[in-house]
Protein backbone atom coordinates (compact mmCIF):
# COMPACT_ATOMS: atom_id res chain seq x y z
CA UNK A 1 0.00 0.00 0.00
CA UNK A 2 2.55 2.54 0.67
CA UNK A 3 4.61 1.63 -2.68
CA UNK A 4 1.36 2.19 -3.92
CA UNK A 5 1.41 5.98 -2.41
CA UNK A 6 4.49 6.77 -3.03
CA UNK A 7 3.76 6.16 -6.82
CA UNK A 8 1.10 7.83 -6.68
CA UNK A 9 2.43 10.97 -5.74
CA UNK A 10 5.73 10.64 -8.06
CA UNK A 11 3.22 10.62 -10.89
CA UNK A 12 1.09 13.44 -9.40
CA UNK A 13 4.29 15.62 -9.07
CA UNK A 14 5.18 14.06 -12.21
CA UNK A 15 1.81 15.73 -14.10
CA UNK A 16 2.08 19.00 -12.42
CA UNK A 17 5.77 19.36 -13.79
CA UNK A 18 4.84 18.33 -17.00
CA UNK A 19 1.83 20.79 -17.42
CA UNK A 20 4.47 23.64 -16.54
CA UNK A 21 6.59 22.30 -19.25
CA UNK A 22 3.76 22.81 -21.58
CA UNK A 23 2.64 26.14 -20.28
CA UNK A 24 5.61 27.61 -19.38
CA UNK A 25 5.29 29.70 -22.55
CA UNK A 26 1.85 30.09 -22.82
CA UNK A 27 -0.38 32.92 -22.03
CA UNK A 28 -3.39 31.79 -20.38
CA UNK A 29 -6.44 32.11 -22.40
CA UNK A 30 -8.90 35.34 -21.82
CA UNK A 31 -11.91 35.19 -20.07
CA UNK A 32 -13.54 37.50 -22.05
CA UNK A 33 -17.05 39.40 -22.21
CA UNK A 34 -18.03 37.65 -25.06
CA UNK A 35 -17.99 33.88 -23.28
CA UNK A 36 -18.79 35.57 -20.07
CA UNK A 37 -22.12 36.98 -21.44
CA UNK A 38 -23.32 33.37 -22.99
CA UNK A 39 -24.70 31.96 -19.92
CA UNK A 40 -26.87 35.08 -20.04
CA UNK A 41 -27.94 34.43 -23.63
CA UNK A 42 -28.08 30.97 -24.09
CA UNK A 43 -27.92 29.21 -20.86
CA UNK A 44 -24.42 27.17 -21.55
CA UNK A 45 -22.03 27.47 -19.27
CA UNK A 46 -19.06 25.11 -20.00
CA UNK A 47 -17.53 27.34 -22.72
CA UNK A 48 -16.86 30.31 -20.14
CA UNK A 49 -15.96 27.61 -17.60
CA UNK A 50 -13.68 26.26 -20.01
CA UNK A 51 -11.56 29.25 -19.87
CA UNK A 52 -11.82 30.26 -16.53
CA UNK A 53 -11.04 26.92 -14.68
CA UNK A 54 -7.97 27.03 -17.80
CA UNK A 55 -6.73 29.84 -15.83
CA UNK A 56 -7.29 28.07 -12.52
CA UNK A 57 -5.31 25.37 -13.57
CA UNK A 58 -2.04 28.04 -14.12
CA UNK A 59 -2.65 29.23 -11.11
CA UNK A 60 -2.29 25.63 -9.40
CA UNK A 61 0.65 24.58 -11.63
CA UNK A 62 2.77 27.51 -10.88
CA UNK A 63 1.71 28.05 -7.15
CA UNK A 64 1.95 24.63 -6.33
CA UNK A 65 5.57 24.05 -7.53
CA UNK A 66 6.54 27.84 -6.29
CA UNK A 67 5.86 25.83 -2.59
CA UNK A 68 6.76 22.59 -3.28
CA UNK A 69 9.75 22.94 -5.59
CA UNK A 70 10.83 26.44 -5.46
CA UNK A 71 12.48 26.79 -8.92
CA UNK A 72 12.86 30.19 -10.08
CA UNK A 73 11.23 30.44 -13.48
CA UNK A 74 8.23 28.72 -11.99
CA UNK A 75 7.69 31.44 -9.45
CA UNK A 76 8.36 34.25 -12.17
CA UNK A 77 5.64 32.43 -14.25
CA UNK A 78 4.06 32.38 -10.85
CA UNK A 79 4.00 36.34 -10.70
CA UNK A 80 2.77 36.96 -14.45
CA UNK A 81 -0.21 34.11 -13.17
CA UNK A 82 -0.91 36.26 -10.41
CA UNK A 83 -1.08 39.23 -11.87
CA UNK A 84 -3.84 37.93 -14.74
CA UNK A 85 -5.89 36.38 -12.11
CA UNK A 86 -6.03 40.25 -10.41
CA UNK A 87 -6.50 41.40 -13.58
CA UNK A 88 -9.92 39.43 -13.84
CA UNK A 89 -13.37 41.35 -14.20
CA UNK A 90 -14.83 39.48 -12.07
CA UNK A 91 -13.69 36.28 -9.83
CA UNK A 92 -17.69 34.41 -9.41
CA UNK A 93 -19.29 32.68 -12.06
CA UNK A 94 -21.76 34.03 -14.34
CA UNK A 95 -24.17 31.90 -13.34
CA UNK A 96 -24.05 33.31 -9.90
CA UNK A 97 -24.06 36.94 -10.67
CA UNK A 98 -27.28 39.21 -11.56
CA UNK A 99 -25.90 41.37 -14.15
CA UNK A 100 -29.33 42.67 -14.93
CA UNK A 101 -30.25 43.71 -11.35
CA UNK A 102 -26.98 44.39 -9.20
CA UNK A 103 -24.81 46.89 -10.17
CA UNK A 104 -22.02 45.34 -7.92
CA UNK A 105 -22.34 42.09 -9.84
CA UNK A 106 -17.85 42.06 -10.09
CA UNK A 107 -17.85 41.77 -6.10
CA UNK A 108 -19.69 38.04 -5.53
CA UNK A 109 -18.72 35.87 -2.84
CA UNK A 110 -19.43 32.66 -4.58
CA UNK A 111 -17.97 29.05 -4.88
CA UNK A 112 -15.37 30.05 -6.99
CA UNK A 113 -14.39 33.41 -5.80
CA UNK A 114 -13.76 31.98 -2.33
CA UNK A 115 -11.47 29.39 -3.65
CA UNK A 116 -9.38 32.26 -5.67
CA UNK A 117 -9.12 33.86 -2.80
CA UNK A 118 -8.21 30.77 -0.62
CA UNK A 119 -5.75 29.82 -3.26
CA UNK A 120 -4.06 33.50 -3.16
CA UNK A 121 -3.62 34.29 0.18
CA UNK A 122 -2.06 30.19 0.72
CA UNK A 123 0.41 31.01 -2.21
CA UNK A 124 1.46 34.34 -1.75
CA UNK A 125 1.86 33.19 2.43
CA UNK A 126 3.87 29.98 2.38
CA UNK A 127 5.40 31.02 -0.95
CA UNK A 128 6.63 34.29 1.11
CA UNK A 129 9.99 36.09 0.15
CA UNK A 130 10.23 34.53 -3.07
CA UNK A 131 7.56 36.78 -4.47
CA UNK A 132 8.20 40.58 -5.21
CA UNK A 133 6.32 42.24 -2.11
CA UNK A 134 4.53 44.69 -4.62
CA UNK A 135 2.71 41.09 -6.18
CA UNK A 136 2.05 40.20 -2.33
CA UNK A 137 0.38 43.61 -1.75
CA UNK A 138 -1.86 43.41 -5.31
CA UNK A 139 -3.18 39.80 -4.50
CA UNK A 140 -3.72 40.85 -0.59
CA UNK A 141 -5.18 44.11 -2.46
CA UNK A 142 -7.85 42.21 -4.16
CA UNK A 143 -8.31 39.16 -2.03
CA UNK A 144 -9.93 41.69 0.79
CA UNK A 145 -11.63 43.90 -1.52
CA UNK A 146 -13.58 40.06 -3.78
CA UNK A 147 -13.87 38.40 -0.83
CA UNK A 148 -12.93 39.34 2.66
CA UNK A 149 -14.37 42.55 3.42
CA UNK A 150 -17.49 41.84 1.88
CA UNK A 151 -18.00 38.94 3.97
CA UNK A 152 -16.69 41.17 6.86
CA UNK A 153 -19.04 43.96 6.61
CA UNK A 154 -22.01 42.01 5.81
CA UNK A 155 -24.91 41.91 9.07
CA UNK A 156 -25.23 38.00 9.16
CA UNK A 157 -26.03 35.19 7.52
CA UNK A 158 -24.21 36.26 3.85
CA UNK A 159 -26.78 35.53 1.31
CA UNK A 160 -26.75 32.84 -0.17
CA UNK A 161 -24.70 30.26 1.68
CA UNK A 162 -24.08 31.21 5.66
CA UNK A 163 -25.63 28.69 7.51
CA UNK A 164 -26.60 26.64 4.72
CA UNK A 165 -26.69 23.02 5.18
CA UNK A 166 -25.01 22.13 2.07
CA UNK A 167 -21.32 22.40 0.46
CA UNK A 168 -21.99 26.21 -0.41
CA UNK A 169 -21.33 27.04 2.97
CA UNK A 170 -18.36 24.53 3.69
CA UNK A 171 -16.37 25.69 0.67
CA UNK A 172 -16.95 29.47 1.06
CA UNK A 173 -16.79 29.86 4.70
CA UNK A 174 -13.70 27.28 5.09
CA UNK A 175 -12.06 29.58 2.27
CA UNK A 176 -12.96 32.55 4.41
CA UNK A 177 -11.89 31.08 7.35
CA UNK A 178 -8.38 30.10 6.09
CA UNK A 179 -7.61 33.12 4.28
CA UNK A 180 -8.36 34.90 7.76
CA UNK A 181 -5.35 32.63 9.49
CA UNK A 182 -3.32 33.58 6.80
CA UNK A 183 -3.68 37.21 6.32
CA UNK A 184 -5.54 38.49 9.40
CA UNK A 185 -3.55 37.47 12.29
CA UNK A 186 -2.22 40.97 13.25
CA UNK A 187 -5.82 41.97 13.90
CA UNK A 188 -6.54 38.85 16.60
CA UNK A 189 -9.70 40.37 18.05
CA UNK A 190 -10.97 40.80 14.49
CA UNK A 191 -9.93 37.52 13.30
CA UNK A 192 -11.02 35.48 16.16
CA UNK A 193 -14.86 37.07 15.88
CA UNK A 194 -14.43 35.77 11.93
CA UNK A 195 -13.41 32.19 12.81
CA UNK A 196 -16.80 31.87 15.77
CA UNK A 197 -18.80 33.13 12.75
CA UNK A 198 -17.82 30.92 10.78
CA UNK A 199 -17.55 28.25 12.94
CA UNK A 200 -21.48 28.87 14.19
CA UNK A 201 -22.16 28.83 10.07
CA UNK A 202 -20.25 25.46 9.77
CA UNK A 203 -22.53 23.59 12.42
CA UNK A 204 -25.24 23.65 9.64
CA UNK A 205 -23.23 22.10 7.00
CA UNK A 206 -22.51 19.31 9.44
CA UNK A 207 -26.31 19.15 10.07
CA UNK A 208 -27.15 18.76 6.82
CA UNK A 209 -25.75 15.01 6.22
CA UNK A 210 -27.51 12.30 7.29
CA UNK A 211 -27.01 10.99 10.79
CA UNK A 212 -25.79 8.00 9.15
CA UNK A 213 -22.81 10.47 7.85
CA UNK A 214 -24.65 9.95 3.92
CA UNK A 215 -24.29 13.49 1.75
CA UNK A 216 -27.47 13.32 0.12
CA UNK A 217 -25.82 15.45 -3.06
CA UNK A 218 -24.07 12.48 -4.03
CA UNK A 219 -20.12 11.23 -3.56
CA UNK A 220 -18.38 13.76 -5.25
CA UNK A 221 -20.46 16.43 -3.27
CA UNK A 222 -19.02 15.00 -0.08
CA UNK A 223 -15.44 15.45 -1.51
CA UNK A 224 -15.80 18.92 -2.73
CA UNK A 225 -17.45 19.85 0.56
CA UNK A 226 -15.81 18.28 2.91
CA UNK A 227 -12.69 18.49 1.57
CA UNK A 228 -13.10 22.45 2.22
CA UNK A 229 -14.40 21.77 5.68
CA UNK A 230 -11.48 19.51 7.33
CA UNK A 231 -9.22 22.11 5.66
CA UNK A 232 -10.63 24.38 7.80
CA UNK A 233 -10.39 22.49 10.64
CA UNK A 234 -7.03 21.27 10.52
CA UNK A 235 -5.87 24.89 9.96
CA UNK A 236 -8.06 26.12 12.83
CA UNK A 237 -6.64 22.83 15.36
CA UNK A 238 -3.27 24.29 14.54
CA UNK A 239 -3.76 27.84 14.70
CA UNK A 240 -5.56 27.17 17.99
CA UNK A 241 -3.19 24.72 19.47
CA UNK A 242 -5.27 22.02 19.73
CA UNK A 243 -8.11 23.73 21.34
CA UNK A 244 -10.49 23.65 18.56
CA UNK A 245 -11.05 20.30 17.02
CA UNK A 246 -13.84 20.53 14.16
CA UNK A 247 -13.32 16.19 13.87
CA UNK A 248 -13.54 15.48 16.98
CA UNK A 249 -17.12 15.15 17.02
CA UNK A 250 -18.83 11.70 16.28
CA UNK A 251 -20.84 13.08 13.54
CA UNK A 252 -17.93 13.85 11.27
CA UNK A 253 -16.33 10.34 11.86
CA UNK A 254 -19.77 8.89 10.29
CA UNK A 255 -19.44 11.40 7.40
CA UNK A 256 -15.82 10.10 6.59
CA UNK A 257 -16.62 6.56 6.50
CA UNK A 258 -19.37 7.69 3.62
CA UNK A 259 -16.52 7.69 1.20
CA UNK A 260 -15.82 3.91 1.45
CA UNK A 261 -19.52 3.14 0.97
CA UNK A 262 -19.82 4.38 -2.17
CA UNK A 263 -16.94 2.46 -3.80
CA UNK A 264 -17.72 -1.19 -5.01
CA UNK A 265 -14.94 -3.53 -5.32
CA UNK A 266 -14.04 -2.96 -8.57
CA UNK A 267 -13.60 0.95 -8.31
CA UNK A 268 -16.83 2.34 -9.46
CA UNK A 269 -18.75 4.20 -7.66
CA UNK A 270 -22.74 5.08 -6.55
CA UNK A 271 -24.13 7.57 -9.21
CA UNK A 272 -27.55 8.47 -7.28
CA UNK A 273 -28.78 12.66 -7.32
CA UNK A 274 -25.68 14.86 -8.91
CA UNK A 275 -22.86 12.48 -8.33
CA UNK A 276 -21.24 9.89 -10.57
CA UNK A 277 -20.47 6.38 -11.74
CA UNK A 278 -16.65 7.06 -12.20
CA UNK A 279 -15.96 9.05 -8.94
CA UNK A 280 -12.34 10.05 -8.36
CA UNK A 281 -11.67 10.11 -4.68
CA UNK A 282 -8.91 13.12 -3.37
CA UNK A 283 -5.78 11.30 -2.13
CA UNK A 284 -4.83 13.97 0.38
CA UNK A 285 -8.34 14.30 2.13
CA UNK A 286 -8.15 10.75 2.44
CA UNK A 287 -5.19 10.01 3.51
CA UNK A 288 -5.59 13.06 6.56
CA UNK A 289 -9.22 11.35 7.47
CA UNK A 290 -7.31 8.31 7.87
CA UNK A 291 -4.76 9.68 10.17
CA UNK A 292 -7.64 10.50 12.12
CA UNK A 293 -9.98 7.34 11.79
CA UNK A 294 -8.59 4.31 12.14
CA UNK A 295 -11.55 2.62 10.40
CA UNK A 296 -10.90 4.71 7.35
CA UNK A 297 -10.68 2.50 4.22
CA UNK A 298 -8.75 3.99 1.42
CA UNK A 299 -10.29 2.94 -1.80
CA UNK A 300 -8.19 1.03 -4.73
CA UNK A 301 -5.28 3.84 -5.70
CA UNK A 302 -6.19 2.72 -9.19
CA UNK A 303 -8.89 5.37 -8.77
CA UNK A 304 -7.65 7.92 -6.95
CA UNK A 305 -7.99 11.91 -8.20
CA UNK A 306 -4.75 12.39 -10.09
CA UNK A 307 -3.83 16.38 -10.86
CA UNK A 308 -5.52 16.18 -14.00
CA UNK A 309 -8.42 14.36 -12.32
CA UNK A 310 -10.31 17.51 -10.94
CA UNK A 311 -11.43 20.21 -14.26
CA UNK A 312 -11.61 23.02 -11.30
CA UNK A 313 -7.94 22.25 -10.22
CA UNK A 314 -8.62 23.38 -6.63
CA UNK A 315 -5.74 24.53 -5.49
CA UNK A 316 -6.63 23.87 -1.68
CA UNK A 317 -7.15 20.02 -2.56
CA UNK A 318 -4.26 19.93 -5.17
CA UNK A 319 -1.70 21.40 -2.34
CA UNK A 320 -2.94 18.73 0.20
CA UNK A 321 -2.82 15.58 -2.22
CA UNK A 322 0.66 16.45 -2.08
CA UNK A 323 1.64 17.39 1.88
CA UNK A 324 -1.45 15.20 3.24
CA UNK A 325 -0.20 11.92 1.59
CA UNK A 326 3.18 12.84 2.91
CA UNK A 327 2.43 13.20 6.05
CA UNK A 328 0.25 9.70 5.88
CA UNK A 329 3.31 7.94 4.70
CA UNK A 330 5.64 9.40 7.20
CA UNK A 331 3.56 8.71 9.98
CA UNK A 332 3.31 5.03 9.01
CA UNK A 333 6.78 5.10 8.94
CA UNK A 334 7.32 5.93 12.64
CA UNK A 335 4.62 3.55 13.42
CA UNK A 336 6.74 0.63 11.48
CA UNK A 337 10.01 1.97 13.20
CA UNK A 338 8.32 1.82 16.64
CA UNK A 339 7.05 -1.91 16.89
CA UNK A 340 9.25 -3.27 13.95
CA UNK A 341 6.28 -4.62 11.82
CA UNK A 342 5.31 -4.53 8.36
CA UNK A 343 2.87 -2.20 6.57
CA UNK A 344 -0.21 -1.21 8.99
CA UNK A 345 -2.09 1.76 8.66
CA UNK A 346 -5.41 2.20 6.20
CA UNK A 347 -6.48 -1.10 4.59
CA UNK A 348 -6.64 -0.51 0.82
CA UNK A 349 -10.35 -1.46 -1.04
CA UNK A 350 -10.06 -4.40 -2.46
CA UNK A 351 -10.78 -5.25 -6.36
CA UNK A 352 -13.12 -8.19 -5.87
CA UNK A 353 -13.97 -8.57 -2.05
CA UNK A 354 -15.48 -11.48 -0.66
CA UNK A 355 -19.28 -11.97 -1.55
CA UNK A 356 -19.61 -13.02 2.07
CA UNK A 357 -17.95 -10.41 4.17
CA UNK A 358 -18.95 -7.16 4.59
CA UNK A 359 -20.86 -6.89 1.21
CA UNK A 360 -24.11 -4.83 2.49
CA UNK A 361 -24.17 -1.63 3.72
CA UNK A 362 -27.64 -0.12 4.77
CA UNK A 363 -27.88 3.82 5.32
CA UNK A 364 -31.38 4.04 7.13
CA UNK A 365 -31.39 7.81 7.45
CA UNK A 366 -30.96 7.89 3.92
CA UNK A 367 -32.89 5.10 3.08
CA UNK A 368 -29.98 3.39 0.77
CA UNK A 369 -29.25 -0.10 0.32
CA UNK A 370 -26.05 -1.39 -1.19
CA UNK A 371 -24.72 -4.77 -2.10
CA UNK A 372 -21.51 -5.67 -3.23
CA UNK A 373 -20.94 -8.71 -5.79
CA UNK A 374 -18.25 -11.20 -6.05
CA UNK A 375 -17.32 -10.07 -9.61
CA UNK A 376 -16.58 -6.83 -8.00
CA UNK A 377 -20.00 -4.97 -8.78
CA UNK A 378 -23.43 -5.39 -6.97
CA UNK A 379 -26.95 -3.05 -6.44
CA UNK A 380 -27.85 -0.30 -4.91
CA UNK A 381 -31.39 0.91 -4.62
CA UNK A 382 -32.93 3.88 -2.51
CA UNK A 383 -36.10 5.16 -1.12
CA UNK A 384 -36.27 8.97 0.20
CA UNK A 385 -37.79 11.54 -1.29
CA UNK A 386 -37.41 13.55 -4.00
CA UNK A 387 -36.93 17.42 -2.29
CA UNK A 388 -33.57 16.31 -1.79
CA UNK A 389 -30.18 18.50 -2.42
CA UNK A 390 -29.58 18.37 -6.25
CA UNK A 391 -32.67 16.00 -6.57
CA UNK A 392 -33.84 13.35 -9.33
CA UNK A 393 -37.13 12.04 -9.30
CA UNK A 394 -36.25 8.97 -8.05
CA UNK A 395 -37.58 7.08 -5.15
CA UNK A 396 -37.63 3.41 -5.78
CA UNK A 397 -34.69 3.33 -8.01
CA UNK A 398 -31.86 1.18 -8.51
CA UNK A 399 -28.16 0.34 -10.53
CA UNK A 400 -27.60 -2.89 -11.22
CA UNK A 401 -23.40 -3.38 -11.62
CA UNK A 402 -21.65 -6.80 -13.24
CA UNK A 403 -17.48 -6.36 -12.34
CA UNK A 404 -16.54 -2.81 -13.49
CA UNK A 405 -20.03 -2.48 -16.20
CA UNK A 406 -23.23 -0.92 -14.75
CA UNK A 407 -25.40 -2.61 -17.03
CA UNK A 408 -28.73 -0.75 -15.58
CA UNK A 409 -27.59 2.51 -14.89
CA UNK A 410 -28.43 5.49 -12.53
CA UNK A 411 -27.16 8.58 -15.11
CA UNK A 412 -26.13 10.75 -12.03
CA UNK A 413 -25.22 14.30 -13.31
CA UNK A 414 -26.18 16.35 -16.30
CA UNK A 415 -24.65 19.31 -17.78
CA UNK A 416 -24.88 21.96 -15.34
CA UNK A 417 -26.87 24.70 -17.42
CA UNK A 418 -29.07 27.39 -16.42
CA UNK A 419 -32.53 25.44 -17.20
CA UNK A 420 -31.05 22.12 -15.08
CA UNK A 421 -31.77 24.69 -12.01
CA UNK A 422 -34.54 26.25 -13.63
CA UNK A 423 -38.00 25.76 -13.48
CA UNK A 424 -37.28 22.98 -16.82
CA UNK A 425 -34.98 20.81 -14.44
CA UNK A 426 -37.27 18.02 -14.70
CA UNK A 427 -37.71 18.29 -18.36
CA UNK A 428 -34.16 17.03 -18.85
CA UNK A 429 -33.70 13.10 -18.83
CA UNK A 430 -31.46 12.20 -15.81
CA UNK A 431 -33.79 14.41 -13.49
CA UNK A 432 -36.83 13.09 -13.94
CA UNK A 433 -38.28 9.49 -13.37
CA UNK A 434 -38.41 8.45 -17.14
CA UNK A 435 -34.22 8.39 -16.51
CA UNK A 436 -34.78 6.10 -13.69
CA UNK A 437 -35.29 2.44 -13.38
CA UNK A 438 -38.81 3.38 -11.93
CA UNK A 439 -42.20 2.50 -12.55
CA UNK A 440 -44.36 4.53 -14.51
CA UNK A 441 -47.88 5.23 -13.73
CA UNK A 442 -50.70 6.10 -16.23
CA UNK A 443 -47.90 7.51 -18.06
CA UNK A 444 -46.52 9.84 -15.61
CA UNK A 445 -43.40 9.84 -13.42
CA UNK A 446 -42.95 11.17 -10.18
CA UNK A 447 -43.25 14.21 -9.11
CA UNK A 448 -40.44 16.42 -7.25
CA UNK A 449 -40.98 17.81 -4.07
CA UNK A 450 -39.80 17.01 -0.53
CA UNK A 451 -44.02 15.98 -0.17
CA UNK A 452 -43.44 13.12 -2.86
CA UNK A 453 -41.69 10.40 -0.94
CA UNK A 454 -41.08 7.02 0.62
CA UNK A 455 -43.23 6.18 3.22
CA UNK A 456 -41.43 3.15 4.69
CA UNK A 457 -37.74 1.45 3.77
CA UNK A 458 -36.70 -1.43 5.39
CA UNK A 459 -33.40 -3.28 4.27
CA UNK A 460 -32.74 -6.63 6.04
CA UNK A 461 -28.73 -6.27 5.79
CA UNK A 462 -28.36 -9.46 3.44
CA UNK A 463 -29.58 -7.50 0.13
CA UNK A 464 -32.73 -7.99 0.72
CA UNK A 465 -34.85 -4.29 0.93
CA UNK A 466 -38.90 -3.40 1.02
CA UNK A 467 -40.12 0.22 -0.05
CA UNK A 468 -43.35 1.70 -0.23
CA UNK A 469 -43.28 4.38 -2.25
CA UNK A 470 -46.92 5.11 -3.86
CA UNK A 471 -46.69 8.93 -2.11
CA UNK A 472 -43.77 9.63 -4.60
CA UNK A 473 -46.40 10.02 -7.80
CA UNK A 474 -48.89 12.20 -6.29
CA UNK A 475 -52.09 10.13 -7.54
CA UNK A 476 -54.85 9.96 -4.92
CA UNK A 477 -55.75 6.83 -7.06
CA UNK A 478 -52.46 5.10 -5.93
CA UNK A 479 -53.15 3.68 -2.76
CA UNK A 480 -50.15 1.41 -2.41
CA UNK A 481 -47.39 0.90 -4.03
CA UNK A 482 -44.51 -1.30 -3.07
CA UNK A 483 -41.21 -2.63 -4.24
CA UNK A 484 -39.21 -5.67 -3.24
CA UNK A 485 -35.31 -6.25 -3.82
CA UNK A 486 -33.49 -9.38 -3.33
CA UNK A 487 -30.11 -9.51 -3.79
CA UNK A 488 -27.92 -12.51 -3.85
CA UNK A 489 -23.55 -11.49 -3.44
CA UNK A 490 -22.63 -14.80 -5.08
CA UNK A 491 -24.76 -15.46 -7.67
CA UNK A 492 -25.44 -11.46 -8.35
CA UNK A 493 -29.08 -12.03 -9.20
CA UNK A 494 -31.74 -9.79 -8.58
CA UNK A 495 -34.65 -10.07 -8.27
CA UNK A 496 -37.96 -7.45 -8.29
CA UNK A 497 -41.34 -7.54 -7.23
CA UNK A 498 -43.53 -4.78 -7.89
CA UNK A 499 -47.21 -4.51 -6.17
CA UNK A 500 -49.83 -1.81 -7.55
CA UNK A 501 -53.09 -1.17 -5.57
CA UNK A 502 -55.42 1.41 -6.83
CA UNK A 503 -58.86 2.85 -7.15
CA UNK A 504 -59.99 1.93 -11.19
CA UNK A 505 -57.46 1.32 -13.70
CA UNK A 506 -54.31 2.98 -12.92
CA UNK A 507 -51.58 1.27 -15.94
CA UNK A 508 -48.24 0.58 -14.64
CA UNK A 509 -45.17 0.33 -16.96
CA UNK A 510 -41.98 -1.05 -16.24
CA UNK A 511 -39.12 1.48 -16.72
CA UNK A 512 -35.45 0.55 -16.73
CA UNK A 513 -32.40 2.34 -18.00
CA UNK A 514 -28.91 1.30 -19.54
CA UNK A 515 -26.47 2.85 -21.61
CA UNK A 516 -25.99 -0.43 -23.43
CA UNK A 517 -28.31 -1.04 -26.15
CA UNK A 518 -30.13 -3.99 -25.63
CA UNK A 519 -31.43 -7.05 -27.37
CA UNK A 520 -34.68 -8.61 -27.29
CA UNK A 521 -34.17 -12.27 -27.58
CA UNK A 522 -36.38 -15.64 -26.72
CA UNK A 523 -38.75 -13.62 -24.68
CA UNK A 524 -35.91 -11.55 -22.45
CA UNK A 525 -34.07 -8.57 -22.50
CA UNK A 526 -30.23 -9.15 -22.97
CA UNK A 527 -28.06 -6.09 -22.02
CA UNK A 528 -24.00 -7.00 -23.29
CA UNK A 529 -21.05 -4.72 -22.08
CA UNK A 530 -18.05 -5.15 -22.99
CA UNK A 531 -17.00 -7.83 -20.11
CA UNK A 532 -20.41 -8.77 -18.91
CA UNK A 533 -23.56 -9.49 -20.23
CA UNK A 534 -26.96 -9.49 -18.06
CA UNK A 535 -30.86 -10.83 -18.74
CA UNK A 536 -33.94 -9.08 -17.51
CA UNK A 537 -36.36 -11.83 -17.30
CA UNK A 538 -39.92 -11.68 -16.78
CA UNK A 539 -43.54 -13.15 -17.33
CA UNK A 540 -46.12 -10.60 -16.33
CA UNK A 541 -45.88 -8.14 -19.25
CA UNK A 542 -48.75 -7.34 -21.60
CA UNK A 543 -47.68 -7.32 -24.96
CA UNK A 544 -44.03 -6.98 -25.49
CA UNK A 545 -40.85 -5.34 -24.70
CA UNK A 546 -40.29 -1.52 -25.69
CA UNK A 547 -36.86 -0.21 -26.50
CA UNK A 548 -36.76 3.59 -26.91
CA UNK A 549 -32.87 5.09 -27.79
CA UNK A 550 -32.97 8.85 -26.15
CA UNK A 551 -30.50 11.09 -25.68
CA UNK A 552 -28.89 12.63 -22.40
CA UNK A 553 -25.97 15.14 -21.99
CA UNK A 554 -23.44 13.96 -19.73
CA UNK A 555 -21.93 16.34 -16.68
CA UNK A 556 -19.12 17.19 -19.46
CA UNK A 557 -21.42 17.98 -22.01
CA UNK A 558 -21.22 15.05 -24.08
CA UNK A 559 -24.18 13.94 -25.51
CA UNK A 560 -24.45 10.06 -24.87
CA UNK A 561 -27.44 7.46 -26.14
CA UNK A 562 -29.54 6.06 -23.21
CA UNK A 563 -31.96 3.30 -23.83
CA UNK A 564 -35.41 2.90 -21.97
CA UNK A 565 -36.85 -1.01 -21.89
CA UNK A 566 -40.50 -0.75 -21.12
CA UNK A 567 -43.23 -2.96 -20.93
CA UNK A 568 -47.14 -2.83 -19.58
CA UNK A 569 -48.21 -5.20 -16.55
CA UNK A 570 -51.08 -6.72 -16.76
CA UNK A 571 -53.89 -6.72 -14.36
CA UNK A 572 -53.94 -8.86 -11.19
CA UNK A 573 -56.83 -11.55 -12.22
CA UNK A 574 -58.64 -8.90 -14.69
CA UNK A 575 -59.12 -6.40 -11.64
CA UNK A 576 -57.28 -2.53 -13.16
CA UNK A 577 -56.78 -2.00 -9.72
CA UNK A 578 -54.46 -4.69 -8.63
CA UNK A 579 -51.10 -4.86 -11.06
CA UNK A 580 -48.44 -7.15 -9.99
CA UNK A 581 -44.92 -7.57 -11.79
CA UNK A 582 -41.84 -9.76 -10.89
CA UNK A 583 -38.53 -9.67 -12.92
CA UNK A 584 -35.08 -10.69 -12.86
CA UNK A 585 -31.43 -9.78 -13.65
CA UNK A 586 -29.18 -12.44 -14.10
CA UNK A 587 -26.08 -12.79 -14.91
CA UNK A 588 -25.08 -14.41 -18.25
CA UNK A 589 -22.62 -14.94 -21.09
CA UNK A 590 -21.19 -12.52 -22.98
Amino acid sequence: MQEKLRTFLEQYMDCIRKNAGEMMDKAMPEADEELFSLFEKTGNRLRYEDVYFTRRKYLAVFGCLAILDGGERYVKKLVEVLKGICDEECWALPAHVHRDSDPDWRVCVDLFASETGQALAEIISLAGDKLPEDVRQLVRENIFRRVMNPFLESTPPYRPWEGADHNWNAVCGGSIGCIGMYLMQDEPEKLNALLERLQASLTHYIGGFAEDGTCMEGLDYFSYGFAYYVGFAEMLQRYTNGKTDLLAQEKCHKIALFQQKCYFPSGRTLSFSDGSSHGNYQMGLTCYLAMRYPDMVIPPVSVARGFEGDSCFRFMCNLRDVLWTRDYLKEEEKKQAADGSGESGAAEGGEHAKADEGNVMVLNAAQWNIAHGKSGGGMACKGGHNGEPHNHNDVGSFLYMLGDEMLLTDLGAGEYTRQYFGPERYQILCNNSFGHSVPILDGEGQKDGAEYGSSSFEADGRGGCEIHFAGAYGDSRVKELVRHFSYDPRTEVLEIEDELEAEGDVPLWENLVTQYRPEIRDGHVRIVGEKYACCVETQDLAGGFLVEEKKHSSHKGVLESVYCISWEVPAENGDPGVRKCRFRIVPSAK
